[in-house]
């Protein structure tokens, strides 16, 4: 189970309120990217730090994934483009050969 599940499970059963309170804030400042004092974990217990350290584990791993999407977008809108000119060209050269009965083959010199 992801920590954000675990918290919000947390939250349905009424866990202890102060340290419901920190990982809420944790999750907050990850989910809309404000700042968020670290040294407030250290006075939560450690079933709701682990908590907390699964929850910063799956922020970054969520970002590296939403930076791939970023870049593999990015590349798709700078190298399709390409892609398709050089297939066009390919097959205007290929509808030319063609249409001058060249078929794309070499010519044959006379023996």
């Amino acid at each position: 189970m992801n920590a954000a599940k675990k918290i919000r499970r947390f939250i349905e059963e009424g866990h202890d309120p102060q340290q419901m309170h920190v990982l809420k804030e944790l999750a907050a400042a990850l989910e809309m990217g404000r700042s968020f004092d670290l040294s407030k974990l250290y006075d939560i217990d450690m079933r709701y730090f682990d908590v907390a350290i699964d929850l910063l584990k799956d922020w970054r791993f969520d970002h590296h994934i939403s930076s791939r999407s970023k870049l593999l977008e990015q590349l798709l809108t700078e190298i399709a483009p390409q892609q398709q000119a050089a297939i066009s060209a390919e097959e205007v050269i290929a509808t030319a050969q063609h249409a001058s009965g060249d078929g794309g083959g070499k010519k044959k010199g006379k023996n």
